[in-house]
């Protein structure tokens, strides 16, 4: 799929184990938003592009609207909650909402974002929801949080009406949205980082100040940029401080799985070891999870990798695969299952599901070469549970 204007692109999908959603603001486009010019890398001047390369096991796409979205938002002419619904609606048809999501947006994109969370929250369309439940973080690159701010950076790009002027001493339509997005985060907490520019654009101001850029979220503590309101979402390279910071958090949210090497293993985790938290044995775990029908195949099947675990000896080339099945295992079944559906009551259904499709299948694709099967993923990861790594019910 192209990188287009309208409405939602892929730029990098490679059965990831989470997605990261760019949202570019006014006048921007999913393309030109994202592009430096100046640019080097050896990806090209894309720099979502980067981090497709960088961090491979997330999915990135970019959303796409008519620029002039919000001078008809701020005039009182179109509402931002209707096009909230058309981007929910087409980003849940990319099954965006199965994975945990981080949203990244540049300057009015910010306000989209939030409008999306908040209007999938409150709505009765299960896919929708799934798209807020999953929303692990949103990176805010120069957005402004207050209406003072807002009708500035309008004027600057020549939208101006008495309701635009209106907004510096009344903002109550902001600061609903404001309020809403605080509320989310104390009931479903997750990552907030907040960007603002430090030189003026095209010398008109700083459009949006420290100040501006405060979501109002405790923990979020906004970061300087040396950029102008434009720039700071155009990073010439990989050194570049906002570049950086962006790899670096979602690294932090989003683990990469570990690389099935022998090097990688000489020094990893030794995952056939008991781990020393959560002692409870399987059948204990089968019951606290309302699973104990499922205890007497569980045993089983994790006696059956143990047994195939064991007898090839920890030091083997076999070995070394089976630890690497068993740590993309772990990983997917935090991120994807554990995280986002046991820890927040969803159905036993739907967690066998999940199971099935972001954790069986996936990781049997991945190894397939190796022989590996469904049943032998499925067996580990009882042989996980046994073993202390993985859970099924809520701490």
């Amino acid at each position: 799929m192209a990188i287009t204007d309208i409405p939602f692109s892929c730029i990098v999908a490679q059965d990831g184990c989470a997605d990261v959603v760019f949202v570019h603001g006014l006048t921007g486009s999913p393309l030109e938003t994202w592009t430096s010019e100046n640019s080097s890398e050896p990806e090209g001047k894309y720099w979502p592009k980067w981090l497709g390369a960088d961090l491979p096991h997330l999915n990135l796409y970019a959303v796409g609207y008519p620029a002039s979205l919000f001078s008809k938002w701020a005039n009182k002419e179109m509402d931002l909650y209707e096009r909230a619904k058309s981007l929910l609606e087409i980003m849940a048809s990319y099954d965006v909402g199965e994975r945990p999501i981080v949203f990244v947006g540049h300057s009015l994109g910010g306000l989209l974002i939030k409008q999306m969370l908040r209007t999938a929250r409150e709505s009765s369309e299960p896919t929708w929801k799934k798209i807020a439940d999953s929303c692990s973080g949103v990176m805010f690159l120069a957005t402004p949080h207050s209406g003072s701010s807002l009708a500035d950076l309008l004027a600057m790009v020549g939208f101006t009406s008495p309701h635009i002027e209106k907004l510096k001493k009344d903002s109550s339509d902001l600061n609903e949205l404001n309020e809403s997005f605080r509320s989310f985060c104390t009931q479903q907490p997750f990552a907030v980082t907040a960007f603002y520019e430090m030189f003026k654009t095209k010398k008109f101001a700083i459009v949006v100040d420290r100040s501006s850029a405060d979501p109002g979220v405790g923990g979020s503590l906004p970061i300087a940029v040396d950029a102008d309101h434009i720039s700071i979402c155009r990073p010439e390279n990989r050194h570049a401080p906002i570049y950086r910071s962006i790899y670096s958090r979602l690294k932090r949210i989003f683990p990469p799985p570990p690389v099935a090497t022998p090097s990688h293993f000489e020094d990893g985790d030794d995952l056939s070891a008991a781990h020393h938290s959560d002692r409870r044995d399987l059948q204990t775990k089968m019951i606290a999870a309302d699973r104990e029908h499922e205890y007497t195949v569980a045993n089983e099947r994790q006696n059956s990798f143990a047994r195939l675990f064991m007898r090839t000896g920890l030091l083997s080339s076999s070995a070394k695969l089976y630890n690497a099945i068993l740590q993309d295992i772990e990983q997917r079944f935090e991120n994807l299952v554990y995280h986002p559906l046991i820890c927040k009551d969803a159905p036993d259904s739907e967690v066998s599901v999940a199971v099935q499709t972001h954790v069986i299948d996936p990781v049997a694709k991945k190894y397939a070469d190796q022989s590996a099967t469904p049943a032998t993923i499925m067996n580990a990861l009882y042989f996980l549970t046994e073993r202390c790594h993985v859970r099924w019910d809520k701490p």
